[in-house]
């Protein structure tokens, strides 16, 4: 067995430093070596990030550049030890300047989405499930993801959004689910003049009362004073209709969302009912003889 590892390594050193033997052993320890240094830098991420009560997204973003740095290195360790591909890897280490300004100009692109994805995922403008709007590129969704690359929006509609981070970095966002997930939005109705008032308002707020999604937004201190949960005002009096505005809220962007198209309907229903005449636009045409 000893004479069998001798000429093995006889064989090879011409190929690989020390031979075969020593070409594996120092493999395994590089390998080695990396895998217990990647899980000592990410139990350290970890424990820092848990610390500072940070967000996971800036463990998972960081993890994957250091994880990709420490085996980029290992893959050229590797690379040395082979010695056909020793002077190769020694040359391109020599003009890493040269190969560096080649790639930076040839990845600027790359290399701004990596670092607007840190910045994203350091400064947590938005976070995975948080239900984000991007008016100026009119999207809206929840964020599946974030990667080096690009981040991940989960439209309503169930369609995936990639958008490079650099875009996502500049562009104003809406965060719905940044410190608070209630949603309040206003129930905006109009009546005729001819119509009752005080039954339109009472028939709006027996239906949103009603309604398993309102969310009961008063404080202690609110409770405690009794301040009405709902209320309805006279927010416009219009050429034809009498404006009707009530704030509704919810637990969630996606349960408002729900409760405006039951209130709209239910609301409708009872107004028909009970002879509150929704306006709409008509002309009088009159001919003359």
């Amino acid at each position: 067995m000893e004479q069998l590892i001798t000429t093995l390594n006889t064989y090879t050193e011409p190929y690989l430093k020390g031979g075969i033997t020593n070409f594996i052993i120092t493999v395994a320890m590089m390998w080695i070596s990396s895998w217990i240094f990647a899980q000592i830098i990410k139990r350290i991420l970890n424990n820092f990030l848990k610390k500072n009560k940070l967000d996971e997204n800036n463990f998972i973003f960081l993890h994957r550049i250091l994880k990709g740095i420490i085996y980029t290195l290992l893959g050229f360790g590797i690379t040395i030890q082979i010695i056909p591909l020793n002077e190769l890897a020694l040359s391109v280490l020599a003009s890493s300047g040269v190969v560096v300004l080649v790639v930076g100009f040839a990845a600027q692109e790359a290399f701004s989405n990596i670092v607007s994805g840190f910045f994203i995922s350091f400064f947590r403008p938005f976070s995975i499930g948080h239900l984000v709007s991007l008016p100026d590129n009119n999207i809206t969704g929840t964020v599946e993801n974030i990667t080096l690359r690009h981040t991940v929006i989960k439209t309503v509609e169930n369609n995936r959004i990639i958008v490079p981070n650099s875009v996502i970095n500049k562009a104003i966002i809406e965060n719905r689910d940044i410190l608070d997930k209630t949603a309040c939005r206003i129930f905006t109705i109009t009546i005729a003049y001819h119509s009752n008032i005080d039954l339109a308002k009472q028939i709006m707020l027996e239906e949103a009362y009603k309604n398993p999604l309102l969310h009961d937004q008063r404080t202690k201190k609110d409770l405690k004073e009794e301040v009405p949960q709902l209320s309805v005002i006279v927010s416009n009096l219009k050429e034809s209709s009498i404006e009707l505005r009530m704030p509704v809220w919810a637990k969630t962007s996606g349960d408002a969302f729900n409760l405006m198209a039951q209130l709209r309907e239910s609301i409708k229903k009872r107004f028909d009912d009970e002879g509150i005449e929704i306006p709409y636009p008509y002309q009088n045409i009159v001919l003359k003889k």
